[in-house]
């Protein structure tokens, strides 16, 4: 199989196998953009710019290693255990979109009788570094998803580790995941989209929703890490 064979068929595999991806991922790519709103592109971008690297990290790390790292071992315990806890973090955002677990009300400052009570800010944290958290955060989560067990992410990892070569198993991984982004980041600008717009009756629909993919997430790691537990003793 030539290089340029090999990167268009990584492509289509990712473009026409992102249904897959859906069922595996949902939660994460739509269920946290819906909670925390994220619709714009660079956000967007963000979170599935990480989850494409780290596609290309493992598959270059493999390729360098003479191995496959997805799928294998102690990683596969590792992404057994973040698909666990992505689930319960799903779980409650849903639960929270659905007003079913509302935030604790926020500290007040004293002020005089008939003034406006102003928000206490948290010592030491100041604005600038309030506004890195909320920037950082789709990618965070990005990262969180490209470690998410997949057995169609598995499958391009092992033709890009087979030639043992970390650069071509780099673009094979980068031209995989740039096959899953329409689809993908559909559904994330579509999730934070409705985060943005629902109200009422709506948002608890909405979270209802959510909260059944976090269960579905949930149970997929815990399936996944009963199974790496037995391929790691």
């Amino acid at each position: 199989m030539s290089g340029e064979f090999g990167y268009a068929l990584a492509f289509l595999t990712g473009l026409f196998g992102a249904g897959h991806c859906l069922g595996m991922c949902s939660g994460l790519a739509g269920g946290i953009a819906l909670h925390q709103g994220w619709a714009r592109l660079g956000q967007v971008a963000a979170y599935h710019g990480a989850r494409i690297a780290v596609y290309v990290v493992l598959g270059t790390l493999g390729a360098a290693l003479g191995r496959t790292l997805v799928q294998t071992g102690a990683l596969g315990k590792l992404q057994g255990q973040l698909m666990i806890l992505a689930g319960l973090v799903i779980v409650g955002l849903g639960l929270r979109v659905a007003g079913l677990l509302p935030l604790p009300t926020p500290r007040r400052a004293l002020a005089p009788a008939g003034s406006i009570a102003v928000p206490l800010r948290p010592p030491g944290r100041p604005a600038w570094r309030a506004r890195l958290a909320q920037a950082l955060a789709p990618a965070l989560a990005g990262l969180g998803n490209g470690l998410v067990p997949c057995s169609l992410v598995f499958s391009v990892a092992v033709r890009a580790t087979a030639g043992a070569d970390p650069l071509q198993a780099a673009l094979l991984m980068l031209s995989f995941g740039l096959g899953t982004l329409p689809v993908m980041a559909t559904l994330t600008a579509c999730g934070g989209l409705v985060g943005l717009r629902i109200r009422g009756q709506a948002r608890r629909i909405a979270g209802a929703v959510v909260v059944l993919l976090g269960a579905w997430t949930l149970y997929e790691g815990l399936v996944f890490y009963q199974v790496m537990s037995g391929l790691a003793d």
